[in-house]
């Protein structure tokens, strides 16, 4: 499915309110709820990434200035948590959701996306663990190869050990270089419509921005291809989300 450029991600919350159907799902970020969501499963979408923040801003509506904020805090090549930008989230409620989210009495999220990013180099089956910078210097190495994969998922995500934790809604982000151009696509299992959509999409092409720079070689953006596994939200915002998609 290819998408308008022009505030795209109002045309996928047009999609969900259009297409969506009700389910009791029962659980939301690993804590019990008492409503019903709404939700579409399985949507694929690709646009042409902007190679300036700003007109990235325009077409994807992020939270600012969190969302660029905790971009930088992403890439910032520490392996944070809690970090500092989860406070300032517009839909962080500090009252209640320090005990709904966080572990060690109030301290440690159950993951970050630093964590993920810049996971420390550990031995795994074989390897050590990789983070941002190997992949970067992956396609330095060489722009065509098809390794470049950004794992936010891990195997321990898989494990049922633990009761009510939380996952990441990410699965990973896939970067390929063709014609001097770096696209990237991304992976996610689970989105919140309105809580997190906008700032998802936004810190992708931000993501595929620095990278592209990083990379140099007269390589610039392209295009995002992403896999929403399941995009949802609350049943008691369905008028919020009538209202921002007249």
């Amino acid at each position: 499915m290819k998408t308008l450029q022009k505030k795209m991600t109002r045309d996928l919350q047009k999609k969900l309110l259009l297409e969506g159907n009700f389910i009791d799902v029962k659980e939301w970020q690993s804590i019990n709820i008492n409503q019903e969501m709404y939700e579409i499963c399985n949507i694929n979408i690709e646009f042409d990434c902007p190679n300036t923040i700003k007109k990235l801003e325009k077409i994807t509506i992020p939270n600012l200035p969190w969302a660029e904020n905790h971009f930088k805090e992403r890439i910032n090549g520490k392996p944070l948590n809690p970090g500092v930008q989860w406070e300032n989230w517009p839909y962080y409620y500090k009252s209640k959701d320090d005990k709904r989210f966080r572990s060690n009495k109030g301290i440690l999220f159950d993951h970050t996306y630093m964590e993920r990013f810049w996971p420390e180099k550990k031995e795994g089956i074989r390897y050590k663990m990789g983070d941002l910078n190997d992949i970067i210097e992956r396609l330095k190495n060489n722009l065509f190869n098809r390794q470049s994969f950004l794992s936010i998922w891990h195997p321990e995500d898989q494990s049922n050990d633990k009761s009510n934790k939380r996952i990441p809604c990410t699965l990973g982000y896939y970067f390929q270089c063709r014609n001097n151009k770096l696209n990237v696509n991304y992976f996610i299992r689970s989105c919140d419509a309105i809580r997190h959509l906008n700032n998802d999409l936004y810190m992708t092409g931000r993501l595929l921005q620095y990278v592209a720079e990083k990379i140099g070689q007269n390589i610039k953006a392209g295009k995002i291809y992403v896999w929403i596994g399941n995009l949802h939200c609350f049943k008691t915002d369905l008028q919020y989300l009538k209202k921002i998609t007249k």
